[in-house]
């Protein structure tokens, strides 16, 4: 895991870093998910007939989170440009927005639990929701610890 947080690091000054190139943000994030599929696939240990039902629902929710994640890293970037000048009206947007976005992950990673449970197994489910809440925080820590927290 703590390779995760090492390439979490990488991607979170990449994305606050403005001047990183499109194609040097993407390749990061591929090796990112190769890194996190490789380590939801060591925790799951799922047999070969789980396995195969598994992973394509799984590839589905790792294709909806994206956004989910997309959006989080740009709310931390317009929480950075306007951290300095935050006013009541800027404030409530952003947390509103988090909250936004906090929800959206969770509701998701609930729909993906429902599905596996009903396709692979109950165990599976809480497997899966367990090692996703537990890559999530550790993503949203690495992230958290590159904003400014005072003004």
């Amino acid at each position: 895991m703590k390779r995760i947080i090492i390439t979490l690091s990488v991607i979170v000054f990449g994305c606050a870093n403005m001047y990183a190139q499109q194609n040097e943000t993407e390749l990061i994030r591929s090796a990112f998910r190769l890194d996190k599929k490789a380590k939801v696939m060591s925790f799951m240990q799922l047999p070969d007939s789980s396995a195969e039902k598994f992973w394509p629902i799984y590839n589905k929710y790792e294709a909806e989170r994206t956004s989910i994640g997309d959006k989080r890293i740009k709310l931390l970037e317009k929480y950075s440009a306007a951290y300095k000048k935050l006013n009541a009206a800027t404030a409530e947007k952003l947390w509103k927005e988090s909250a936004a976005i906090q929800k959206a992950e969770i509701t998701l990673r609930e729909k993906y639990a429902g599905i596996i449970k009903s396709s692979v197994s109950p165990v599976a489910a809480l497997n899966f929701y367990m090692v996703e809440d537990y890559i999530a925080t550790a993503v949203k820590n690495a992230l958290y610890t590159e904003i400014p927290t005072t003004p």
